[in-house]
């Protein structure tokens, strides 16, 4: 099936498939020898809050048969910074690896949140767009948080998600 941005296409059976976003199917391209080579990675998908970072680790995970940890489940809201449940997503990594499975881990911060926890992850992807939904609380974290980790530069991967 060719590539294209979303819609629709017939499959050769007739049924109806969503297309995949040339993004997500350069990530799938990038990560499929990640995955044959060590099956129970840890991947993790860091970008600004609202550029579509869970549904491409949706879409990943339904495609590897990987577990999805999204760590804003696992956050508890304070005013000037994030608070996550670090032990609790450990926990969960720490079982899907010791059982050969991969894990997906999405996040803002998410170099951060692995230093915490003491994790490395074996492919990092970074999710950019162009649309604008921080608040001004959460843009000075994020300039803080890039300042310090250089999360873009330090991926496997940078896709830019348009939709």
């Amino acid at each position: 099936m060719a590539r294209r941005r979303l819609g629709r296409s017939e499959s050769p059976a007739g049924a109806t498939v969503p297309e995949v976003l040339p993004s997500y199917a350069r990530v799938v391209d990038a990560l499929e020898p990640v995955l044959r080579e060590r099956p129970a990675a840890i991947v993790t998908i860091d970008g600004r809050d609202g550029v579509g970072k869970t549904t491409l680790g949706r879409y990943l995970a339904w495609r590897f048969s990987a577990t999805l940890i999204e760590t804003d489940l696992y956050l508890i809201p304070a005013q000037d910074y994030l608070i996550h449940l670090d032990d609790q997503i450990n926990r969960i990594i720490e079982r899907r690896m010791t059982s050969g499975l991969p894990v997906i881990v999405e996040g803002v911060s998410m170099l951060q949140l692995m230093k915490r926890i003491g994790r490395v992850a074996d492919f990092s992807i970074y999710v950019t767009s162009r649309r604008q939904s921080s608040s001004e609380i959460m843009k000075r974290r994020l300039f803080t948080y890039k300042a310090a980790f250089n999360p873009q530069a330090k991926a496997n991967i940078v896709i830019d998600v348009e939709l």
